[in-house]
């Protein structure tokens, strides 16, 4: 039997040899891998009815995963893309909205040109799905949105073959008949990979659990960002143990996998991108003695570390990460500059650094642009710049981690005054404005007045720099900053 190179159709033919495995759990329901698949297929055939085929870009506006798997199955048999979430709006170039999808509210009248989806949706009311043509596996499928590796919002589209194929390469996570938790919200690229590949390797997802609930209901894995499991967890570990975490976002500190490994046997800290997928873990467990241990958990990916010469970097020498697979991106949509900084003789150029130990782990440090991994979440340091360049009494800003060695995952900012300015009300209103915006928890720390912002020759904010001030400051003057984090600007 020829193996199908499309999601919705290998689903189905896994789901024919075990209809009635488990598929998505919930407190009050559950479906099978049959039900879920018939629903894709009901799916399908709305789309067909509605104009929807091979050339449409979907925008769905849900957040219910069961809804958002539905429709992606959906838009595999007829062969539509699927636009990412909350980006509607911002969309240019090549991906534009042609149909726009959302769900039927009783008390919500329907807004114009959306399509909605009620209960004719489901398969009582659809009948039978008979694909008589299927698409092309290589055409654009699944439109991600990434930072990219220059701290700029952009795309990057894969196709149906190389969502299969990336699911494929974690089926050792993802065995028939494994239990998982994911802890990100249902409509991000996390939880898409990570769904896709349960509902294509015949496992389970488990929602709405609570943390002391893992272990009764036999999790295998849970996944997350550190902000996500350390909002949930904080200092205290789950009394009876699980078997697995999978955190994603590099640099999980030492003394935050052992606190982890209180709960978890074994801790995934995971290494990828959206351009080319999970390319390396650094997997901690404890050993005979009960201390925290990591080891290398090479992938299928192949990685090279590339120093400042372009030569491959020596043992403990820093180095940019490569990464190629079988399932890489092939590169921008509509950018062929940034394409060509980070798509190279077979290569994807991260922009992350990394240095090998003796055992061959990798460490990661931070990254070469302007991106900031704070607790596993990426933010374009460069927004908050902006931010605080906008409040009056602030002529410049920079912001940028807290260098500080063993200190929490929390920014600083350096800040140029106006001559005149409020420097109270200036900082109020910059907090204010980073909270509404991006959240309490990237609200940088400390915000200190300084007489200019350390720069590269091109004009570039120098965030490494900055970083290195801090470290030179704290070593000279044991002084402690201020309530408003200020010291001596003659001192920066």
């Amino acid at each position: 039997m020829t193996t199908p190179t499309l999601i919705a159709p290998a689903h189905a033919l896994i789901a024919s040899a075990a209809p009635d495995a488990p598929a998505l759990v919930f407190p009050d329901q559950t479906l099978s891998h049959g039900q879920v698949s018939r629903l894709g297929q009901a799916f399908a055939r709305r789309m067909t009815e509605a104009g929807i085929g091979p050339g449409s870009q979907i925008y769905l506006d849900c957040i219910e995963p069961t809804v958002i798997l539905a429709t992606v199955l959906g838009a595999s048999w007829v062969g539509a893309q699927l636009l990412p979430y909350g980006d509607a709006d911002r969309l240019t170039g090549t991906l534009k909205v042609t149909h726009q999808l959302g769900v039927a509210h009783p008390d919500l009248p329907p807004k114009d040109g959306v399509i909605l989806i009620d209960q004719s949706w489901s398969p009582a009311s659809t009948g039978a799905w008979d694909a008589q043509t299927l698409p092309d596996p290589d055409a654009p499928f699944l439109c991600v949105h990434t930072s990219g590796t220059t701290g700029t919002p952009k795309y990057l589209c894969l196709s149906q073959a190389q969502v299969l194929a990336r699911s494929r390469a974690v089926s050792d996570e993802f065995q028939a008949g494994s239990r998982h938790a994911l802890l990100f919200a249902a409509y991000s690229r996390p939880f898409l990979a990570r769904a896709l590949a349960a509902l294509l390797n015949v496992s389970t997802l488990v929602f709405n659990l609570a943390p002391k609930a893992w272990a009764a209901a036999e999790i295998d894995m849970v996944s997350g960002s550190r902000a996500q499991v350390k909002d949930l967890l904080g200092d205290v570990h789950l009394t009876t143990k699980c078997r697995k975490l999978e955190v994603i976002g590099s640099r999980l500190p030492d003394q935050e996998a052992a606190l982890l490994l209180r709960s978890f046997d074994l801790v995934d800290d995971t290494y990828g991108a959206s351009e080319t997928s999970k390319s390396y873990s650094t997997l901690w467990t404890l050993d005979a003695s009960g201390r925290p241990f990591r080891r290398s958990g090479m992938r299928d990916s192949r990685i090279q570390l590339i120093g400042a010469g372009g030569q491959p970097a020596g043992q403990g020498e820093d180095g940019m990460v490569l990464i190629r697979n079988d399932y890489m991106a092939a590169g921008y949509v509509d950018d062929p500059i940034a394409t060509a900084a980070s798509f190279r003789d077979g290569w994807f150029y991260s922009g992350d650094m990394a240095w090998q130990d003796r055992e061959g782990c990798l460490h990661f440090r931070d990254r070469m642009d302007h991106i900031v991994n704070l607790r596993g979440e990426k933010l374009n340091a460069s927004a908050i710049d902006q931010i605080l360049r906008s409040v009056e009494g602030i002529h410049d800003a920079i912001c940028f981690r807290n260098p500080k060695p063993g200190s929490e995952d929390e920014l600083f900012a350096f800040v140029v005054y106006e001559p005149i300015a409020n420097r109270l009300q200036a900082i109020a209103t910059a907090r204010y404005l980073i909270t509404e915006r991006f959240g309490q928890h990237l609200v940088p720390r400390v915000i200190q007045g300084v007489q200019g912002i350390p720069r590269e020759p091109d004009g570039t904010p120098d965030r490494r720099a900055c970083a290195d001030l801090i470290l030179s400051f704290a070593k000279k003057s044991a002084k402690s900053w201020d309530g408003l984090g200020h010291a001596k600007e003659e001192n920066l």
